[in-house]
């Protein structure tokens, strides 16, 4: 029998969370049967947030699902991962690295890969490459970096967004400038503004793609994914500077793309880029040098990526996961009660049950908040990720 699942939790803007419920959905397609909130046994979520939303009562006698859109260590520092880790029943990670700081909190975890569609995501032709780089201004001779990461807090566009290290990716530049002065910096997407006005500030050439308004330019500079692929086809090199990420999709856009990439070595970049990663100025300048210089072959990796991260292997993961739950289809009564707890507690909070508090997690969480002196593992990465965001606030 087909497992009935509901997808929940997405954000109806096309963005991150809405494509992993969408890839999700493909990858087991004809393999499950898709239900209302309220009839289906299996809630599969986004993300955690949501659940909250939704309360005790509206999950009750439901297996729940939730994807990990960030690392644990990252979710140690927001109010209420407690209550999500007390009801999830089992989380789904993006990375080794996400998996081993779950099984650090002893929270159940499984892993299944992300994946981005081939058909959108491939090499352009070398005679479209010059067009797209003309078209942009690009000399032929630029040796042209950059990402199409958000890089500005939402509530403030002046300030940086800790995690994708703006501020990293701009002292990385600069170094790299020092043995590659035909280095530019292509962005493109939404909230670039914070990188804009530090590359201007450091005298480092750059272009836009795409509006640059003032105020907050979210909706008019979202990208189509087609579009997105022609602008890495203009790169020479993608540069990710995080400090944490549950992917980032960008890895896998990149090598799909056929463009050379280098990373930090967080989430899935550290599952796929070997050589490539760095942790330290000089590292990452020396990578930029040998794309430079020719001697970058990324065809390996693609492959690799091709194989690991396809939609077949997501939807096997997936399936494993949805089978393994003991989760049976709801009575006429329950159903009926999930559908009244749900709709109340769109109403007010007040009807929505709290969900519990998971001992093991919040006692991490105290720890990370009283700023120890003492955390190690996880904890000790969440730690650095508050302090992170508090020096770039």
């Amino acid at each position: 029998m087909r497992p009935k699942v509901h997808y929940f939790g997405g954000q109806g803007i096309g963005w991150a969370l809405d494509e992993d419920l969408e890839h999700a959905r493909r990858s087991v397609e004809g393999r499950v049967l898709e239900g209302s909130f309220a009839r289906s046994p299996i809630i599969h979520s986004a993300w955690w947030p949501p659940l909250l939303q939704a309360g005790g009562r509206g999950l009750k006698g439901k297996q729940v699902l939730c994807f990990a859109d960030n690392p644990p260590a990252f979710y140690l520092t927001r109010p209420g991962f407690e209550e999500a880790a007390a009801r999830i029943d089992l989380w789904i990670a993006r990375s080794q690295e996400a998996v081993a700081q779950f099984q650090e909190l002893g929270l159940p975890v499984a892993y299944a890969p992300y994946t981005v569609d081939p058909s959108v995501f491939h090499p352009v032709p070398q005679e479209d490459r010059h067009g797209i780089r003309a078209g942009l201004g690009l000399a032929e001779g630029d040796f042209v970096v950059g990402n199409f990461h958000r890089d500005s807090l939402e509530k403030d566009l002046s300030l940086p967004k800790a995690q994708k290290g703006p501020d990293v990716f701009a002292d990385l530049v600069e170094e790299a400038r020092k043995s590659i002065p035909s280095l530019k910096v292509l962005l493109a997407g939404p909230r670039r503004h914070w990188l804009r006005g530090e590359l201007q500030r450091r005298r480092i050439p750059f272009v836009c793609a795409g509006e640059t308004p003032a105020g907050d330019d979210f909706r008019v500079n979202v990208l189509p994914r087609e579009k997105l692929n022609r602008l890495y086809g203009a790169l020479d090199c993608v540069v990710i500077s995080s400090r944490w990420e549950g992917g980032p999709y960008a890895v896998l856009e990149s090598l799909l793309a056929g463009r050379p990439v280098i990373s930090t070595p967080v989430g899935m970049a550290s599952d796929l880029l070997g050589e490539w990663l760095y942790s330290s100025m000089p590292e990452g300048a020396a990578l930029l040098n040998r794309v430079a210089s020719g001697q970058a072959d990324f065809s390996r990796l693609r492959a690799a990526a091709l194989e690991s991260h396809s939609t077949g292997a997501l939807g096997d993961a997936l399936m494993r996961a949805y089978e393994a739950l003991p989760a049976s289809s709801p009575t006429l009564t329950r159903s009926m009660a999930s559908f009244l707890a749900r709709g109340m507690s769109r109403i007010h909070p007040v009807f929505r049950k709290p969900l519990g508090s998971h001992p093991r997690v919040s006692g991490v969480m105290e720890k990370v908040r009283s700023n120890s002196k003492e955390l190690r593992g996880v904890a000790a990465k969440a730690a650095s990720i508050a302090d992170a965001e508090k020096t770039t606030r």
